[in-house]
């Protein structure tokens, strides 16, 4: 998954979103317009979901316990190997918090424009009304 071509694709999806109150024929179509939009944004949405999904099991499995601490544990020095490996948890979470947070971003981008949708959609559904 190229990044910088879902942000670009979510991109162009929030610039055809638009609503214009004009006749109430128009405006029931630009509501199914933004409700496919929302539909693409949702599945983009799931397929970042899958690459953070990827990028935690890819973390996980490619760091086990460091000979180091195991080392130590059978030298009895558990409080060092204790120690080290927290220090290795810990380097490994900040290492998945790094490698999810563009993603992370993306993903909240895309939730600003399905709200962007949902407030267009109550506009519509005001118009219509009266």
């Amino acid at each position: 998954m190229n990044l910088q071509q879902t942000q670009l694709q979510i991109y162009q999806l929030r610039q055809q979103m638009t609503l214009t109150l004009d006749n109430p024929k128009s405006v029931k179509l630009q509501v199914k317009n933004i409700n496919l939009i929302q539909k693409e944004l949702r599945a983009i949405k799931k397929e970042i979901h899958l690459a953070i999904k990827s990028i935690n099991q890819q973390v996980t499995q490619s760091t086990s316990d460091s000979l180091i601490s195991v080392g130590l544990d059978l030298f009895g020095k558990r409080k060092w190997a204790g120690q080290v490996r927290q220090s290795t948890r810990r380097a490994i979470q900040s290492e998945k918090i790094n490698a999810r947070q563009p993603y992370m971003d993306v993903k909240d981008y895309i939730d600003q424009v399905l709200l962007e949708g949902d407030r267009l959609k109550l506009q519509a559904e005001q118009y219509l009304a009266e």
